[in-house]
């Protein structure tokens, strides 16, 4: 079922940046009720090898500043398996398959709403 986006630009931005750089499983989760404190939104990718998460890395940053945000806090160094831009109202969470796989951050999640990027957002919950 596909729906209207109901995200600010920003969102809208890198969920096309990360799926026209070729990310995969590009999903966003609502957190907003949970963990208002910390952001309204999770937005999580898979990258396929560690230079394309650092790509994704470079070109979301690229993408922002132009619209004139930048990071607020960033983790994750060159080698990691998992990097994560915080911009305080959303974290994006880009992570090679097995840390994925491993962290579950999804399953973590189950109880939020939640959509799926594919070129369109498309609600899953």
């Amino acid at each position: 079922m596909e729906t209207k986006t109901p995200f600010d630009q920003e969102i809208v931005k890198v969920c096309e940046t990360l799926y026209n750089k070729k990310a995969e499983d590009i999903k966003i989760l609502e957190i907003k009720k949970y963990l208002p404190q910390i952001a309204d939104y999770f937005i999580i990718a898979t990258a396929n090898s560690k230079e394309h998460l650092n790509a994704l890395r470079y070109h979301i940053e690229e993408e922002l500043s132009k619209m004139g945000l930048s990071p607020h806090h960033t983790e994750g160094h060159r080698n990691a398996r998992w990097l994560l831009i915080d911009y305080r109202e959303f974290i994006i969470h880009i992570m090679l398959k097995d840390a994925r796989e491993f962290y579950r951050l999804e399953e973590l999640w189950a109880d939020v709403p939640r959509w799926l990027y594919d070129g369109d957002f498309k609600r899953e919950d």
